[in-house]
């Protein structure tokens, strides 16, 4: 028989050992004795604590992890049901961090999720449970809520917690939180559906702009799994290569004739619909996919234009690049093998960037867009006016196209306000001797207002909309 016990020396330290006793019998079977056998089982007992710990817990931040964390969901969930208690998750991830980690490393990066773990549990009781969950993720257990305005209040000091700078090596980092929170037993039964649902709200907090916190809602679910879809519909296009590219005619104002094109990605849904790029292109950026997607487009864009120019048709194609995009550091060489694999002449291709991606990290932008320059392919200024719209980049970038967002042509013809804009702009840009292209052209007042204004290039349904590659050839040779 087999007992466990502590022994404690002379000195004080103490010995785990595990003890055994067998009887002594004598030729008759009598018991006339014992053996005692003892043996010091500190250091596996220890090992054994340590391995245990490190099965539940982070080893970067020595948070609870997300085994140990769905062991005390789901037993909060239990208590609360004999109680009437609530109980809150709270799904808290840090905005940008991906972003962060790339351009300042990944010993900046981990040093700055252990001072965020640090700065989270220095605002949460004992009560709870902070664990870390993913990369940039931590998980908040609040068990025994008596009322939802504890969880706003908590979820309040949180956000503004993380107001204040982190600083590493000497240098301070600003950062926001985006949390998704679940109740139980008000929007899930189990620890499964609050992850999950925890996981919809915090998707939901990012899309209206990050540093808040949302609650789940029957339509949050709704979203989550069609955000999952796409993902999944996104992820198998890439694999298979077959994201499809459609074209939308660029003209000549004056002389109507088919001077380039605009490239525009499609994906398709299961019954073969087409998804909206306003689904699947902020998807693509959040989940690190932009850059094989950016990669494919401007691929097919270049096979294209190289085909139509082989075709004795000299058609310049323009390729939106995501903001995201120019965090490769291999952007500037991606778009010089594409151009040498497709023997496209770069004075083909025209990259359109947003205001926005423009103004991240100027000296990088800098660097990048004369690289790009440097191909001979025109860099145009896509929405222009939307954005932050600082007029020293259209002086210090090699900038060779604004274009005029639609929102203000469609606009300009019935509000003064829009027209003044849009003066305004095609001025800007023959003054610094700059084309000028006005988007989403609809109807012909629209189309006389910009030829009035020596507005040289446009595009919109009133001329076409965007066609697959053959009805494109169809349309203008």
């Amino acid at each position: 028989m087999a007992l466990n016990c502590q022994l404690t020396s002379l000195n004080g330290r103490i010995h785990r050992v595990e003890d055994s006793a067998s009887p002594i019998r004598d030729e008759k079977g009598n018991i006339i004795g014992a053996i005692i056998v003892f043996h010091d089982v500190s250091e596996s007992i220890a090992m054994a604590v340590k391995m245990s710990h490190l099965a539940n817990h982070d080893q970067l931040t020595d948070l609870p992890n997300r085994i140990l964390l769905h062991d005390r969901v789901a037993h909060a969930c239990q208590v609360s049901v004999r109680n009437g208690f609530f109980v809150a998750l709270m799904l808290i991830d840090i905005d940008h961090f991906k972003y962060l980690n790339d351009t300042e490393g990944h010993h900046v990066g981990d040093q700055i999720i252990k001072l965020v773990a640090k700065r989270l549990e220095s605002i949460v009781d004992l009560n709870t449970t902070l664990a870390r969950v993913g990369g940039d993720e931590f998980v908040l257990l609040l068990p025994d809520i008596k009322s939802p305005c504890h969880v706003d209040a908590v979820a309040s000091d949180i956000l503004y917690a993380m107001h204040q700078p982190f600083r590493v090596d000497g240098r301070e980092f600003n950062l926001t939180i985006s949390v998704g929170i679940s109740i139980n037993p008000t929007d899930s039964d189990s620890a499964e559906l609050m992850m999950s649902h925890a996981d919809a709200a915090m998707y939901k907090a990012k899309e209206h702009g990050r540093d808040r916190f949302c609650y789940f809602s029957d339509d949050l679910e709704h979203e989550f799994h069609q955000r999952q879809n796409i993902d999944k519909l996104l992820r198998n296009a890439l694999e298979k290569d077959t994201l499809e590219v459609h074209f939308q005619p660029k003209l000549c104002l004056k002389n109507k004739l088919t001077i380039g094109a605009e490239a525009l990605v499609r994906l398709r849904d299961e019954e073969g619909g087409f998804i909206s790029p306003l689904h699947f292109i902020p998807l693509a950026e959040e989940t690190g996919l932009i850059n094989k997607l950016g990669h494919s487009v401007l691929k097919q864009s270049c096979r294209a234009a190289k085909r139509w120019l082989d075709k004795g048709h000299p058609i310049k194609v323009a390729v939106n690049v995501a903001a995201k995009q120019f965090t490769d550091p291999k952007f500037i060489e991606s778009v010089a093998q594409i151009l040498e694999d497709t023997e496209l002449p770069s004075g083909y291709l025209e990259l359109e960037v947003t205001e926005s991606a423009l103004m991240s990290d100027f000296d990088e932008t800098s660097r990048i867009l004369n690289g790009l320059s440097n191909l001979g392919l025109s860099i145009a200024i896509d929405d222009f006016g939307t954005g932050y719209s600082s007029l020293s980049y259209l002086k210090l970038f090699p900038v060779d196209v604004l274009k005029i967002d639609q929102s203000f042509v469609k606009d300009m013809v019935d509000d003064k306000q829009s027209l003044d804009i849009v003066k305004a702009i095609t001025h800007l840009a023959h003054s610094l001797n700059l084309k000028i292209v006005g988007e989403g052209i609809e109807t012909q007042a629209q189309l006389d207002t910009l030829i009035s204004l020596e507005c040289e290039e446009g595009q919109g349904f009133l001329f076409s909309k965007a066609l697959p590659e053959n009805e494109f050839e169809n349309l203008i040779f």
